[in-house]
């Protein structure tokens, strides 16, 4: 069992993690790999980003953000709660870079519509679910068997697609598991969200299963691989990572496991692949902070992303929530 100090940590670095991570990417959201920054550059400081002040994250840290604060307000997950807090974000016209599945979820939920129907239908399997999740998946720090049926929940608020609800849950369990066991290899980690996201969506579960056998390959086919999985064929001539909630994981899990002891090479790398990064950099800041805890994160990028002082507090008391949990058993 981890100590209250060492949970700390983690949920910091999992909370900065991925607003670091979400603000790193933001500049250069939709550009091919070859069109972004070498990785030193990347991590040197935040680049401008469509006239926001350098820092601005997007709607993957506003969500992730609306949720640990119902979390924390509740004592416990209500996902009405939850619904209610998304939502708010629209109400007040908030959002940076929406997605258009959280945003037709929203004004459902505005509407007056019930949060266990609102999300988009089953066809619409996007990333809006795994790219709030990595901090969620925290909470059940010690009650691992709560965690899939709790994030699938909390994953329909806006998504109805299995592979989208498969998708948040597979992020809740890897960062679960790397702040558990924080040197565990790409074959553990890959049995222990596939098991977890199993019932949910079984063939997604196989795919996540499926990099084991790639992890010793050359890059370049690991990525073909993550990039069209899920897919009847590839979209495009040059491997990019689209908002598809499949190749989003794949990636994601890819990254944190080619390098598990520096969150700036995990982050850069995610990043670098091109797509929807701001998404890929939240997800992967995100677990690395998990692993690693909040001092693995650049201090000057901690110190100069949006509200970091405000993020540093709500960890705070997410993570006081936890710790709670763990001494009441």
């Amino acid at each position: 069992m981890l100590a209250a100090s060492a949970v700390t940590d983690r949920v910091l670095g999992c909370v900065l993690g991925g607003a670091v991570g979400d603000a790193l990417g933001a500049p250069f959201e939709g550009l091919w790999s070859r069109d972004i920054p070498r990785p030193e550059e990347l991590v040197a400081g935040y680049a401008e980003f469509e006239g926001y002040p350098r820092g601005q994250y997007t709607d993957d840290t506003q969500l992730t953000v609306a949720t640990l604060e119902s979390i924390t307000r509740c004592g416990h997950v209500d996902p009405a709660d939850i619904a209610r807090s998304i939502a708010r974000l629209w109400r007040t016209q908030a959002v940076v870079g929406p997605g258009g599945a959280c945003t037709a979820a929203a004004d459902a939920l505005l509407a007056g519509g019930d949060w266990s129907t609102a999300g988009a239908p089953i066809g619409q399997a996007g990333n809006g679910t795994a790219m709030r999740t990595a901090a969620f998946g925290l909470y059940f720090l010690y009650t691992p068997d709560a965690l899939a049926e709790s994030a699938a929940y909390v994953s329909r608020i806006t998504h109805q697609d299995p592979r989208s609800i498969a998708g948040g849950v597979a992020i809740a369990s890897a960062a679960r598991h790397l702040a558990i066991n924080p040197t565990s290899d790409g074959a553990a980690l890959c049995l222990a969200v596939a098991r977890d996201m199993h019932a949910i969506d079984p063939v997604f579960a196989e795919l996540v299963l499926g990099l084991v056998a790639r992890l010793a390959a050359e890059p370049r086919a690991v990525l073909e691989y993550v990039a069209w999985s899920g897919s009847r064929e590839r979209e495009f001539d040059e491997v990019i990572i689209t908002p598809f909630v499949v190749p989003t994981v794949l990636a994601a899990m890819w990254c944190v496991i080619q390098h598990p002891s520096a969150w700036p090479d995990a982050v850069a790398t995610a990043i670098g692949l091109g797509g929807d990064v701001d998404t890929l950099g939240a997800i992967v800041g995100g677990l690395m902070g998990a692993r690693l805890g909040l001092s693995a994160i650049p201090r000057h990028l901690v110190d100069g992303v949006l509200d970091s002082t405000k993020l540093q507090g709500l960890g705070n008391r997410y993570a006081a929530l936890i710790n709670r949990r763990t001494v009441g058993g």
